[in-house]
């Protein structure tokens, strides 16, 4: 779970935490990965019966919370490289886990671009729900599983911030029907990262492609 954000994107830089400095800024080890090791660990879905290869950021980094190591709210993201032409499209995937009487129903998101905030429609992949007795006065556990497309030439913009040591982050607020709204954040190292992913992807597959 990425859920640290801070700083504002400014000209065709990510800002720091410098810029911002009364929010919050990422974990020590988040901040300490590279974009080798977000290239390492993504994942690669790819079989005979595909049309395109899937390629994910999620194992690179989860906040897990107590003894049980449970991943709650978690954030990645995901390249679909099409397995002819090698052109690739991109999306940031968001899970949001609360509790409550009610769904919140994200159906858009503001993210930060050089020209300022954008906002862009959501794509809903599922809400899901866990209730017990006891709970059943009181909420549920609720999920949402959010899909956003974004464009290539915006990841790497951020990927392009990238600095050793450096508290660089892309941030981004996903807005609730219900007002309670979910700010979300993703380091330019993972960015980066999963475009290397792609670009290995694409090397060993004999694929060419401008994305």
């Amino acid at each position: 779970m990425k859920i640290v954000i801070l700083a504002v994107l400014s000209g065709a830089a990510i800002g720091t935490a410098s810029a911002a400095a009364e929010l919050a800024t990422p974990s020590r080890e988040l901040l300490a990965m590279t974009p080798a090791d977000f290239a390492k660990s993504a994942s690669v879905k790819d079989d005979a019966l595909e049309l395109s290869a899937t390629i994910t950021t999620e194992p690179g980094y989860q906040e897990r919370h107590g003894l049980l190591r449970i991943v709650w709210s978690d954030v990645f993201l995901r390249a679909f490289v099409d397995k002819k032409s090698g052109v690739a499209t991109y999306q940031l995937y968001q899970r949001i886990v609360y509790g409550g009487r009610y769904y919140r129903y994200f159906e858009s998101v503001n993210i930060e671009t050089p020209a300022g905030p954008r906002a862009i429609e959501t794509i809903n992949l599922g809400r899901t729900e866990r209730c017990s007795r006891a709970q059943l006065t009181g909420g549920c556990v609720r999920t949402e599983d959010l899909a956003v497309p974004v464009d290539a030439a915006l990841l790497k913009t951020i990927a392009a911030s990238y600095a050793p040591g450096a508290d660089a982050a892309w941030h981004f607020r996903f807005k609730a029907q219900t007002g309670e709204d979910f700010d979300g954040v993703i380091v330019p190292a993972e960015v980066a990262g999963l475009l290397a992913a792609v670009a290995d992807y694409r090397r060993g597959h004999g694929l060419g492609g401008g994305s």
